[in-house]
């Protein structure tokens, strides 16, 4: 939720003035389940690499992909909703450019970040299989 309700706002998927309105357009509906999936696969994959370096002691090195692919989806949404204005504004030109950039790339951007999560996942999942194993041996004496 963390993640999911301020991207959904930034989109334009939910209105808290004048009524609180929750709204996904027909039209949107892949833009939507394409947030839904970066959420779900960012919270699963950052619970599971706090999991991994704070009981296991691991490093952090897989995280980063972790972390890049949520940045990536992230800034995929936010870009192209209501902040794409602030940046036209705030940049002139170079940010007008960047805006329409993003807006034209924002379902590609967003399943590169997916892919990004899906692979970190896969990766710490195979890692924890070989921290976590409990080895047998120790107990058959």
């Amino acid at each position: 939720m963390g993640l999911f309700l301020p991207l959904i706002y930034v989109t334009e998927y939910l209105f808290f003035e004048p009524y609180f309105l929750f709204y996904v357009a027909e039209y949107e509906i892949l833009n939507f389940l394409s947030i839904i999936v970066i959420c779900a696969l960012t919270g699963l994959v950052l619970s599971m690499s706090i999991y991994r370096i704070k009981f296991l002691q691991a490093s952090t090195k897989k995280l980063r992909s972790g972390l890049l692919g949520s940045i990536i989806g992230a800034g995929a949404g936010a870009c192209c909703g209501g902040i794409g204005v602030a940046l036209i504004s705030i940049f002139g030109a170079v940010g007008g450019v960047a805006t329409s950039v993003l807006t034209n790339f924002e379902i590609p951007l967003r399943i590169i970040s997916i892919a990004i999560l899906v692979f970190t996942y896969f990766m710490i999942v195979k890692d924890l299989n070989i921290e976590c194993k409990v080895k047998f041996d120790k107990f058959r004496d």
